[in-house]
């Protein structure tokens, strides 16, 4: 008997915990112009699945993506990554999904992980793209010091050749110049001081969406820019306020010689205002300003036999918050509530471009009928002037249903 019992133990530590969650959610998207179906790819199924044995632990993320129109399907492993976990903190390698900020979403500071514009709606981590990284945090007393290295840089996932899709995206993919990207590197200290959080950040690395930067041999020329961001963020509690505040300032060049006139240095400089408050009657309520302010450019002469060029390029921000590609100046608002023991979820969101005549409208309702059961549906509605992004996306505006179920 004490045989068998030294055996057994053994292989239960050997064997470790293994723990699982997932969903199947299928669902499509229809305009309200016509009701014609959207077609574009979703996650049709996820699952995360970890083991963990000792102080060391196992972590996988993957999904299914899938298109109604023609019945394409896709496996997506998002994130596989080794953790470890010292007395002085823990260390992570693999293919992860990073996080640093301090407001829901629009981060300017985080930009460790490229975008999937596929799902540029979708909140926090689900509209990112993991990468292979290694990454380790040491805590001492009040401090929280992070590293982060990314051996090879990855560009933001776009939609090339989606008509279906509301912004203006290239048919196909241009053809980038033929530079080597590199490695990048961030760091992250955080503390408290008093009831507030806060952290100081830098992170050295290149944009996530490649830029124009001139004509090379008589051919447009893209390139992701060298990019350097400091950034701060801050969480603070008055009253029954939540107030969270981020900014990042962003310094890019052009580290490469197209023919035709170019910046070498450019700034500018992200920020993000959120505050939110819970209601007596628990609605949460949530104000977001987002802005962008652009600083000085360095222009680069035109040397030698270089072609002659009429107006410099405009300067777009290869990285930080998506939404400040739409505005210099947006306005968001949210409001959600959970009734009947948390089985009906409502929500209702704007945002509201404050320089130029556009906004956006959204209403979302989900009900569980049963236990890991949810029914949802939502509208959203694009309106802008004339030369506005969201104009273009007006006939983007749809109503979506879906099913979810969760184990």
């Amino acid at each position: 008997m004490k045989k068998v019992i030294c055996f057994i133990f053994p292989i239960t530590t050997l064997l470790g915990q293994i723990n699982y969650t997932g969903s199947i959610k299928p669902g499509n998207m229809y305009r309200l112009s016509d009701q014609s179906e959207i077609s574009l790819p979703f996650r049709l199924a996820e699952a995360e699945v970890g083991y963990s044995l000792g102080d060391f632990e196992i972590k996988t993320n993957s999904a299914i993506e899938y298109r109604w129109s023609n019945n394409e399907n896709e496996f997506q492993l998002r994130e596989a990554y080794l953790m470890w976990y010292p007395s002085w903190g823990e260390a992570k390698v693999g293919k992860q999904i990073h996080a640093w900020g301090a407001v829901d979403g629009n981060n300017p500071t985080d930009n460790l992980n490229p975008y999937d514009y596929y799902y540029m709606f979708l909140p926090g981590a689900e509209r990112k793209v993991g990468t292979i990284s290694g990454s380790v945090k040491y805590y001492w007393n009040d401090w929280q010091m992070e590293g982060v290295f990314i051996p090879e840089h990855e560009g933001n996932r776009f939609p090339f050749g989606e008509e279906a899709f509301p912004l203006d995206i290239p048919m196909v993919a241009p053809k980038l110049m033929d530079e080597e990207p590199g490695s990048e590197f961030g760091f992250r200290f955080q503390s408290t001081l008093g009831s507030s959080d806060f952290s100081l950040s830098y992170f050295d690395g290149r944009d996530r969406s490649f830029s124009y930067v001139g004509v090379t041999d008589s051919m447009p020329s893209f390139f992701y820019r060298k990019t350097s961001v400091l950034g701060f963020d801050l969480v603070s509690f008055i009253g029954g306020f939540t107030n969270r505040f981020e900014i990042a300032h962003f310094s890019t060049k052009i580290d490469v010689n197209p023919d035709t006139l170019y910046f070498d240095n450019a700034a500018y400089i992200q920020y993000a205002e959120q505050i939110e408050y819970t209601t007596p009657n628990d609605i949460m309520l949530s104000v977001q300003l987002i802005g962008y302010i652009e600083g000085d450019i360095s222009w680069q002469e035109i040397e030698g036999n270089r072609s002659a060029q009429t107006s410099a390029p405009e300067l777009i921000p290869g990285m930080g918050t998506p939404f400040a590609s739409f505005t210099d100046l947006g306005l968001s608002f949210s409001a959600s509530a959970n009734y009947y023991d948390d089985a009906l979820e409502l929500m209702g969101n704007t945002f509201i471009d404050l320089k130029d005549s556009q906004s956006m409208l959204g209403v979302s309702a989900k009900y569980s009928p049963k236990d890991n059961w949810k029914l949802n549906m939502s509208v959203s509605k694009f309106t802008g002037e004339e030369g506005t992004q969201f104009h273009e996306m007006e006939d983007f505006s749809h109503l979506k249903v879906g099913l979810e179920f969760h184990f």
